[in-house]
């Protein structure tokens, strides 16, 4: 009877891909193309940045009521000193690499929706895997009750009560069955077409990991991942937005060429241009510049404290997933024992068959318990090494590889 309640697989070999899904989720995720449609107009900031100190060219023409011919002038300058245009200047540098850096923010954020999404499917199937055999055997237990009710051996109650565990457990099943196809619909979302739910199947054991010290995954993460460093750009460029409000409010010097015309006269002239600017709006902008700077300090201090905790509540799990696996497994034999037990006891006359079934919803629900631990074991996994590595490759590879590899037989 316990015997089918077990997890279900045991091959080294699996068949679903996730770094293979994970391409076609960056090139269908809706959420991932978005970001790519945004890396691209931050990119072109950046550029537009670099632009700022070449020269400008502008064409005039008019035509007044005493004019016999229109006027036509030429202006092209070339900027000297502009402490503004100056900052612009260097905001190339951060915005290329802000943009770099929040496209690979999306880039991990993809890697574990889709992460998640896998293993909302593996729950599912798993736990649907073990419903049906602890349907199976509530089944032959309730015929079994039948059988001894009708030899005048068992009584009523047993057989009712069996009954009614029998129909929650296919009521449990209508209801895992549902849940099993709305994490492949979850996972379509994000992929582009619907998986093979069968190619979803945990591997019976799992080895332990290799873990680095809590405080240099820590460092690590506060060094490398891309939301930090995308803070800690907006920072920089919040800066430079600062001195280029505060360089409106300065002269700029500027080279200048003029080509003026009217009729047959033409004029050209070259000198230099001294502009003084006076404009409240510029204060007000240097002061909400500032303001700005300092919203951008709190968000960057407030991204570094929660990929902080967030590491060291994922390295926290791993690192004890051990030792919790260990008493899952242990707590599974035991339920196991439990069962064989309670059937001998059974058959001597000591127990009634609603113990047995009650020590079969044990091992179910342990088993369960393991499933569930399992994928919350690798979830925590995934981000621990997608916050240090700041790249989701690797990440998702090695966090598929402890999930679905198995390991010696326990």
């Amino acid at each position: 009877l316990w015997g089918c309640l077990c997890l279900s697989a045991s091959s080294s070999v699996w068949a679903l891909d996730l770094m293979a899904d994970f391409q076609r989720a960056m090139q269908y995720d809706p959420h991932y193309r978005a970001a790519l449609a945004e890396k691209g107009a931050n990119m072109t900031l950046a550029e537009q940045a670099r632009l700022s100190y070449l020269p400008e060219a502008n064409f005039n023409t008019q035509r007044l009521q005493n004019d016999v011919s229109g006027r036509r002038t030429v202006t092209v300058t070339q900027p000297l000193f502009s402490a503004e245009k100056l900052a612009l200047l260097k905001m190339q540098d951060p915005r290329a690499d802000f943009a770099q850096a929040s496209f690979l923010t999306q880039q991990v954020d993809l890697a574990q929706r889709l992460f998640k999404a896998a293993t909302g499917i593996i729950l599912a199937v798993e736990n649907q895997r073990l419903n049906q055999a602890r349907l199976l055997a509530l089944t032959q237990q309730t015929d079994r009750a039948k059988r001894l009710y009708a030899m005048g051996q068992g009584t009523v109650t047993d057989q009712r009560d069996l009954e009614v565990k029998l129909a929650q457990a296919r009521a449990q099943h209508l209801l895992l069955t549902s849940q099993v196809e709305s994490a492949a619909k979850q996972y379509a979302a994000i992929v582009g077409e619907r998986p093979r739910v069968a190619e979803f199947v945990l591997a019976q054991n799992h080895t332990a990991l290799n873990l680095l010290s809590l405080d240099e995954y820590v460092t690590q993460s506060v060094a490398n991942h891309p939301a930090v460093k995308a803070a800690k750009m907006s920072e920089k460029m919040a800066e430079l937005d600062v001195a280029r409000t505060k360089g409106a409010l300065m002269p700029t010097v500027s080279a200048a060429y003029i080509n003026s015309s009217a009729g047959n006269l033409t004029n050209i002239s070259t000198g230099l241009v001294v502009n003084m600017p006076f404009q409240m709006g510029s204060v007000i902008g240097h002061e909400t510049a500032q303001q700005n700077l300092l919203k951008a300090v709190e968000n960057r201090r407030e991204t570094e404290e929660k990929i902080r905790v967030e590491v060291e509540k994922a390295w926290n799990q791993v690192s004890s997933g051990v030792e919790i696996l260990k008493a899952q497994s242990e707590a599974i034999d035991a339920a196991r024992l439990s069962v064989e037990a309670n059937t001998r006891s059974f058959q001597g006359g000591i127990r009634s068959s609603v113990d047995v079934v009650n020590a079969i919803q044990t091992v179910y629900q342990v088993t369960s318990d393991y499933v569930s631990i399992v994928v919350g074991q690798a979830e925590s996994y995934l981000t621990l090494l997608a916050s240090a590595q700041g790249t989701p490759l690797d990440a998702l590879r090695q966090a598929q590889a402890y999930l679905l590899t198995s390991a010696m037989p326990r």
